[in-house]
């Protein structure tokens, strides 16, 4: 999917490829229940899973259907609370006050949709030359690097029980590009973060105005 775009979301699992008949029932059987959920209380085991995931994903969609198909605007101009277009205000004050509301409206949408992983537009310039360091680095020292342990760290680690892990930047060559990906990233990070608190912000102050 593309970036900036409507994102997907189900609380249905996808089928595995496998060939056990019995992992495909018992998926078929949860997915079964978390739409019984979903009718019967509007949510799911899924969804309560990972709330913050399901809201990035389902509420921006929502806000755009509803910046669609809305019918009205909130009003302060006489004391109108929300206001319905075409109900005998001029057309020049129903047109201004839907296309402000409009854009609040898309406002939150773009910034809601920046906090999501799956849909920010900033993206880690970076990524492509780390991918390919830590693809190097699992084929030269395995998944955690198991590779850079000398036979007494080895036996030590056997000894006490606990296990070091190793990443690129434990390793001279990788460490320059480990630096650098991951300080864009945190800085992505701080970039949603802002969003979503932005988002919220307006989600706050227009809460009891999002209804058609």
């Amino acid at each position: 999917m593309g970036k900036g775009k409507r994102n997907k979301y189900s609380c249905l699992e996808e089928r595995e490829r496998t060939l056990n008949p019995f992992r495909h029932f018992a998926r078929w059987k949860r997915n079964i229940y978390h739409m019984y959920q979903r009718i019967k209380y509007g949510y799911c085991d899924r969804d309560v899973w990972s709330i913050d995931y399901w809201f990035l994903n389902v509420v921006p969609n929502m806000l755009e259907d509803l910046k669609e198909t809305t019918h009205g605007y909130p009003d302060q101009t006489e004391q109108i609370a929300h206001a319905i277009a075409n109900t005998g205000r001029p057309v020049k004050i129903d047109n201004d006050g839907m296309q402000k509301w409009k854009d609040i409206l898309s406002e939150m949408i773009f910034l809601f949709r920046e906090a999501n992983d799956e849909t920010c537009t900033r993206e880690n310039p970076y990524e492509a030359e780390y991918d390919k360091a830590n693809d190097e680095f699992t084929t030269r020292f395995g998944f955690w690097g198991d590779g850079l342990k000398t036979e007494e760290e080895k036996a030590e680690e056997k000894r006490r029980g606990a296990y070091r892990m190793y990443t690129l930047g434990d390793v001279d060559e990788y460490k320059e590009i480990y630096e650098k990906y991951h300080a864009e990233q945190r800085h992505i990070s701080e970039y949603q973060c802002e969003c979503k608190d932005k988002g919220f912000d307006l989600f706050k102050l227009w809460f009891f105005h999002l209804w058609d």
